[in-house]
């Protein structure tokens, strides 16, 4: 069945029969290859290996708005990056920025190939970045907060190297001293370009906090997702899926493109909203400036192709849905998921993520899909084997303050002590 089978329209969904959608192939036993600050003065800066060939790297720190005009280099940047991160890319940063209220606003530190503006050449290196508030602090931080999943820089991977040490000589520039970069995939080249220049220069690198999230290798052959749980787990799923069939037409769907997702990403905030992230406040509507947020990047993704809902309806309502983004590139990640709490007894989720999984195993544009998820989640860790190892890593700037740098790693340590005491003690207190 190809795969446009299952996008309808949300207004055709009561008009067709049951019998028109096929359940997850786990679920009927078909064979596994299922369907489918005020910016400083700019800098210029030559590297000593640079001079023969003339090499010239404009540096600048831009805001939100400077930044959208710079929007179609950023995306040509994106596409030749040494390696993707969709959270860094114009279409989820710049909506991110503009819309997440409660987000510290980043600086888009710029390096680009060539002369002064607005003679600038090629876009070489973007990383949204924080910068501190006084001198006192002298650290910068790579841009997260709740909705991204990676800090890592992009850099064009023709000159990695020489991007990020102008951009680290561009921060040592403003007198900071070490740069941190939060939820780094350790497998990520921007990692090793980080370590070797640490080496290279003199510089500690180190490990401030790691972990380990949920991801799938979907260029796997000859395996799907049953072959990932249990069989007592997958005869629990099945009795499950049979239960809600009982109860009307059940029906797995992918819908993408820009004007299709629209009714979706409606329906999975009011889905989200009425569940224990609205009696939390955390949901999307529980924010006007997060649920824009997501409206805005959904819908320019998907006009890029790189965005995706994967939902699961009972006679036409949905009841489970995953936000699935993807660079272009091969990468995909398992961004956002929920699901109708009146089903919860079937689990609708994660027979959802199992058909979601077949759906990613059969498509040859993804070869690996990072869950974004926290430690131990309950239910993507026990579907997907695979893991990504994720770190907070502190790089240092400058090489003759050493223990200027050693104060801001013991802040920034006790600070993640003094968070995770915080959590441990809350924990306790619900659980009483």
């Amino acid at each position: 069945m190809n795969a446009q089978a299952f996008s309808p329209k949300w207004s055709e969904l009561k008009h067709l029969p049951d019998s028109s959608w096929l359940p997850a192939p786990f679920l009927n036993a078909l064979s596994p290859g299922a369907p489918e600050v005020s910016p400083p003065a700019p800098i210029h800066a030559r590297r000593a290996d640079d001079l023969q060939s003339g090499a010239l790297h404009f540096m600048e720190c831009l805001g939100l708005e400077e930044a959208q005009t710079c929007a179609a280099e950023w995306e040509d940047l994106a596409a030749r990056a040494l390696e993707s991160n969709i959270f860094f890319e114009p279409g989820f940063a710049l909506n991110a920025a503009r819309h997440i209220a409660r987000s510290k606003k980043p600086e888009f530190l710029f390096c680009w190939e060539g002369g002064e503006t607005p003679a600038r050449g090629r876009l070489l290196g973007v990383w949204p970045l924080l910068m501190p508030r006084s001198a006192f602090l002298s650290l910068a931080r790579s841009w997260t907060h709740d909705y991204g999943c990676s800090g890592a820089p992009l850099l064009d991977r023709a000159c990695a190297p020489v991007v990020l040490e102008r951009m680290l000589a561009w921060l040592h520039h403003r007198r900071l001293n070490a740069v941190r970069t939060r939820l780094l995939p350790k497998t990520h080249p921007a990692y090793a370009v980080m370590q070797e220049h640490a080496g290279r220069a003199g510089l500690t690198f180190t490990i401030v906090d790691e972990h380990d999230r949920a991801a799938l290798d979907a260029t796997q052959v000859g395996v799907a997702a049953r072959d990932f749980v249990s069989a007592e787990r997958r005869s629990k799923l099945r009795r499950r899926f049979r239960r809600l069939r009982e109860r009307g037409a059940a029906a797995f769907h992918v819908t993408r493109g820009a004007e299709d997702l629209r009714e979706q990403i409606e329906a999975f905030m009011l889905m989200e909203a009425k569940g224990w992230k609205g009696r939390k406040g955390t949901a999307f509507l529980s924010d006007p400036g997060h649920a824009t947020f997501l409206r805005a990047m959904s819908r320019t993704l998907g006009r890029q192709g790189k965005c995706r809902v994967f939902w699961l309806s009972l006679d036409g309502r949905m009841i489970a849905a995953n936000i699935i983004l993807q660079d272009g590139r091969g990468g995909a990640y398992f961004w956002k998921t929920a699901y109708d709490e009146d089903f919860a007894s079937l689990s609708p989720g994660a027979l959802l993520t199992m058909d979601m999984t077949d759906r990613l195993l059969a498509d040859r544009s993804v070869a690996f899909v990072d869950s974004c998820a926290i430690p131990n989640h309950p239910m993507i860790d026990h579907m997907w084997r695979g893991r990504l190892r994720v770190g907070d890593v502190m790089l240092a700037i400058a090489p003759d303050r050493p223990l200027a740098f050693a104060g801001l790693l013991h802040r920034e340590k006790f600070r993640l002590t003094l968070r995770e005491r915080t959590k441990s003690a809350l924990a306790r207190i619900r659980s009483r």
